[in-house]
Formats: structure tokens, C-alpha cells, sequence
């Protein structure tokens, strides 16, 4: 069906005769695409034979969400320069309404039951009836039984590029095109299990493509752009990959075992240093982290992207027991990868806002008492991270602090039964907003 529909365009080019050329995908050499976060950059090599004088392109087999506005095409092959005049872009939108409304004046067909259908003209519409005119006969019938020849030529089955070029030679040559492109996603999966003794670490990374353009990859070279806080970093796909229009293609990025990761401990208070909340006793939990540094020594050393962890802790008898989920910023090299493996009842936290003031409008001063106690023969190492937002300035505190992914951060050190108390105060300045 498509073959006779760009058929039937050859016959209806346009007045400047035109010579009309599909170039269909499995003239294709060559397609890159690189993955952003909802949408992709497309760029295409395929072949085409040119004519002396005006041709007419027919793309097809393209995405259905082009943004035309990024497309731009370089010829390259010939010897005399040649120039692109006018470039179109066609969706799909096949209704019968549509064939209808596009049918206006053109030839149809009126089907009878039991009777072969008549020729005839198509005149207007008129509600859910059509006017049409059969020799020198004009009536109406219902829309229902209006029958079509062929496709309009201004609608079309798929998705269509069709570029005008002016050659002063003949031959074959390659044109290179590229585009932005909608229906394209990435995101990426790890499944990490942790032996029993906390002490090592296997770890599977999955990329996952969905493709829903519209548009079939067929061994296309693929690059991911990976966020990172200074900005996109670009990484290749090893191997070229056939992506089918609403499939999804999961890649292996990264398999290790036997990693041995470092044990921490970690508090994520819920205080809100705004809020007067003198005389509530916090509890917050003491999570147990495991991290293991993205480098060669540890079976790692490639840049990791930001997804999903799913946990599996394997028990003593050799079962998995599913631990839960974990969500990781992108990871480059020599950065670590951490995740959370659960609660420990070994460190307890009590945490009490100590003093709250509101100087003026916009500024407020807390004051916090945070006390840690080892219940183990152990040394154990806490980190407390406290969240802020604003202009803020610590004004007091009994351990030095740090800055970490717009977090403040106290690192406390516990002797086997020890407590310790972290006090610190704190002035933000409130925005409005």
C-alpha cells in the first residue's frame, strides 16, 4: 500500500515536473542517536540517486514527533553544489473524516449493498451526509458509504520528510540529516545483592531505551547523556543496537561481584529549622549505608548513571530476601557508589530543638541538641546530615561541619558504649516564596 501511495505522488507532482524520488529506510548507511532524558538527537546517512534539475525527496520511515525546527541536511558526493529549497514535514492523521474533508472535488466511489459502486465526484459534506455528482446526477448519501480510489496526496500513511533539491548534475550521492525527535527515554536499573555478613557486594547495571517514536533503529550507534551537577557528559554504546518502534532495549552497562564495600551510618533528621518545635523529642533512625568507590581497583572505573537500586540481601541459607529501593545521582569515576541496606538498633539518636527565635521578618536562629550512644563494644562512626535551604550561617557547634549535596554534615565518632552530644545553631535567613 505504501509503494502504490508513493506511486500515486509521482503522477500528482507538481507543475515544475519535478522528478520525485522516494529514498526509503533500507537506503540507510548510517544512525546515530543520542539519548537525553524525554527525547533524542537523531542523525541519519542515506543514499539517493539525483537528477538534473528539480528533485523531489520522499522520506519516510522517520519519527512521528519530529521537531522540524532543529532539522538541518548536508549533501555531500557530487561535484557541483546543490541546493535544498524547501523542506516539508507530514504526520500520519488517517481518519475517515479526514479523508473526507481532503477529498473534496476528487473522484470516489458511492458503494451500494448487493450492487458493484458507482463513480463519482465528491461535492461538499453536509452533516453526516456527502454531496456528490455521478454523470449529470447530484445527490446525497451517507458518509458511510463514500469509498476512495487512493489517498489524497496531501495526507499520507507514516510519518514523511520530503526535501526539494536542485542538482546541475546526475548521479548518486549521500545526504546527511539530523533532528531532534520526541518518544525516546532512557533510565537505568541496578539489582545489587549483599551477602549475609554485610561484606560483599554483587552489581548489576541495566540501561534501559523505550522507543516510541514511531520510528524503527535498525543498528543504530547510540550515546547516553548522562547528568552530572557541572553539566551533560556524553558515553558511547559499545555495540550498535536495533531499538523496534514501542520496544524496549535493555543493555548491560556495568556487571562486578565480590566488591567489598565500606560500612557507614548514617542520620537523616526530619527537623523543620523554621518551625518552633521546642519540647518535641526526635527519634530519628540511624541507617546503615554501603559504598563502594567507582574505580578500576574495585572492578568498577566507568561513569554510572542516575536510577534505581533494587536491594536483595542474601540470607544465610543462600535465599534472597528483598531489601527495598534506592535511588542514586549519577556516579563518575572515582566518585562512590552508596546504598541503603536498612536500620541498625546498635547507635541511638535523640534529637530536641534547644532554642527558636525569629529575629525580625525573615530570620530565624535554632538551636539543636542531638545525643548518640553506642550500645556495642564497637567503635562506631555516625554521619548526621541536617538540610538547609537559603542564606544560612552555623553560628555555634561542638564538631566541625561540612557541605554536601546542599546538606550540612557532622561526622561523630563513638567508643564502644560511649554518648555523645552534637549541638549546633544555626540562622537562616526566610525568602518569601
Amino acid at each position: 500500500m505504501t509503494h502504490i501511495f508513493f506511486a500515486l505522488l509521482v503522477l500528482l507532482s507538481s507543475p515544475s515536473h519535478a522528478v520525485v524520488k522516494e529514498v526509503p529506510q533500507t537506503s540507510q548507511r548510517k544512525v546515530k542517536v543520542t539519548l537525553y532524558k524525554d527525547l533524542a538527537f537523531i542523525e541519519e546517512t542515506r543514499e539517493t540517486l539525483l537528477k538534473v534539475g528539480r528533485n523531489k525527496l520522499l522520506i519516510p520511515e522517520v519519527p512521528d514527533s519530529i521537531i522540524m525546527e532543529t532539522f538541518f541536511v548536508h549533501f555531500r558526493g557530487l561535484q557541483s553544489p546543490l541546493h535544498v529549497s524547501e523542506y516539508t514535514f507530514q504526520s500520519p492523521h488517517l481518519t475517515r473524516q479526514e479523508l473526507l474533508k481532503h477529498s473534496i472535488g476528487e473522484p470516489v466511489y458511492v458503494l451500494h449493498h448487493g450492487a458493484p459502486p458507482t463513480s463519482a465526484k465528491l461535492l461538499a459534506l453536509d452533516g453526516d451526509e456527502a454531496i456528490v455528482k455521478s454523470a449529470e446526477l447530484i445527490w446525497s448519501v451517507k458518509q458511510g458509504q463514500i469509498g476512495f480510489p487512493s489517498l489524497p496526496h496531501t495526507l499520507v500513511p507514516e510519518p514523511l520528510i520530503k526535501l526539494k533539491v536542485d542538482a546541475k548534475e546526475e548521479g548518486k550521492c549521500l545526504f546527511e540529516m539530523g533532528y531532534l525527535a520526541q518518544g525516546f527515554s532512557w533510565n537505568a536499573s541496578y539489582t545489587v545483592i549483599v551477602d549475609a555478613a554485610e561484606e560483599k557486594i554483587d552489581l548489576t547495571n541495566w540501561i534501559n531505551i523505550h522507543n516510541k517514536s514511531g520510528m524503527n533503529i535498525k543498528k543504530g550507534l547510540f550515546r547516553i547523556a548522562f547528568a552530572y551537577p557541572d553539566g551533560e557528559r556524553f558515553y558511547d554504546v559499545r555495540h550498535p543496537l536495533t531499538v523496534a518502534d514501542q520496544g524496549v532495549k535493555n543493555i548491560s552497562w556495568l556487571t562486578a561481584e565480590n566488591l567489598t564495600p565500606v560500612r557507614s551510618f548514617r542520620v537523616y533528621p526530619i527537623n523543620d529549622i523554621l518551625k518552633d518545635e521546642e519540647g518535641i523529642v526526635m527519634k530519628p533512625p540511624v541507617e546503615t549505608w554501603l559504598s563502594v568507590k567507582n574505580d578500576t581497583a574495585n572492578g568498577l572505573g566507568v561513569p554510572l548513571p542516575h536510577g534505581s537500586m533494587r536491594v536483595f540481601r542474601r540470607n544465610k541459607d543462600g535465599a534472597l530476601m528483598y531489601v527495598g529501593e534506592n535511588k542514586t545521582f549519577s556516579v563518575p569515576i572515582d566518585g562512590a557508589l552508596s546504598l541503603r541496606v536498612g536500620t541498625t538498633k546498635d547507635i541511638t539518636v535523640d534529637m530536641r530543638q534547644t532554642d527558636y527565635r525569629k529575629l525580625g521578618n525573615q530570620v530565624v536562629e535554632s538551636g539543636y541538641r542531638v545525643d548518640l550512644k553506642n550500645m556495642t563494644p564497637h567503635k562506631k562512626q555516625v554521619t548526621i546530615f541536617q538540610n538547609v535551604a537559603g542564606d544560612w550561617t552555623i553560628l555555634r557547634e561542638t564538631h566541625p561541619h561540612a557541605e554536601e549535596d546542599n546538606r550540612v554534615k557532622w561526622v561523630v565518632s563513638l567508643t564502644p558504649n560511649e554518648t555523645v552530644s552534637l549541638r549546633y545553631r544555626i540562622r537562616m535567613n526566610v525568602r518569601e516564596g
